[in-house]
């Protein structure tokens, strides 16, 4: 069964400068992992204290530049961008006055050998990795149309068991079928996006703002309309370390 839910659009109109609001999503969906929909108005923070059970990963959405606080440095964030907080740290956002702040916090939880690969390469862990969207690189993969721009948004090794990407292309077109027993996709529907996802015999139409979860190994493909536009995050929650591997069998890098 396709699952889906809507991220809100607030309006804020009415709402006092330093609101902040949290919507929980696909709630008990993927075991494991939460997503939380953060909007914040006006002059006001979100902490989030330290923790080593779990990453976190951010994807500012529609928002106004703002301040991510982390290990005592700022660094500026904005619209389109996606975040990994360093493994173990506490973190900051601060919006200034009259901002308004719309992000995806992704929590990862962590078992003990994705805890022991961390251990094992801490350079890999204890650095901030941000980019917008735009900036990442741009592989290929044998299901998708020539037309098709994919990006690698979060890499394989940035956070155990767990990486996400892009896809954009315009109707008529098609991302092939196919199926992944190793994981749990969830796609989340980007600016203008209109296309149909089919799993299994059900199909949904997913939109801008929407999120949503391709059952674990179900025979799935995407197609898009003429006139029609396809764009979304994909995001893969791996039920082993072994199966990543995938991703570097699937998934070609190459040079813009």
């Amino acid at each position: 069964m396709i699952n889906f839910a809507v991220l809100q659009a607030h309006d804020l109109q009415y709402i006092a400068a330093g609101t902040l609001i949290k919507d929980p999503l696909l709630k008990n969906e993927i075991k494991g992992v939460t997503f939380d929909h953060f909007t914040l108005k006006g002059k006001g923070r979100f902490v989030e204290e330290s923790a080593g059970d779990h990453y976190v990963v951010l994807l500012f959405l529609k928002t106004d530049p703002a301040i991510l606080i982390v290990n005592e440095k700022n660094y500026p964030v904005s619209s389109e961008s996606i975040v990994r907080i360093p493994y173990g740290a506490g973190y900051e956002i601060r919006a200034g006055d009259m901002q308004e702040l719309h992000f995806l916090r992704i929590r990862k939880h962590l078992n003990k050998k994705d805890i022991r690969v961390i251990t094992e390469k801490p350079g890999d862990h204890n650095f901030l990795y941000s980019k917008p969207f735009s900036a990442c690189p741009v592989y290929t993969e044998d299901i998708k149309s020539e037309k098709t721009v994919n990006r690698m948004m979060l890499p394989e090794g940035l956070v155990p068991r767990f990486c996400m990407g892009s896809v954009e292309t315009t109707g008529p077109d098609e991302v092939g079928e196919h199926d992944h027993p190793m994981l749990d996709q969830v796609f989340l529907g980007q600016q203008g996006c209109r296309c149909t996802v089919h799993a299994d015999g059900e199909k949904r139409i997913l939109t801008e703002d929407m999120l949503l979860h391709v059952p674990l190994g179900s025979k799935h493909s995407v197609t898009v309309e003429k006139g029609d536009k396809l764009s979304y995050i994909w995001m893969d929650f791996f039920l082993s370390l072994e199966g990543q591997k995938y991703m570097e069998e699937q998934h070609h890098l190459k040079d813009e």
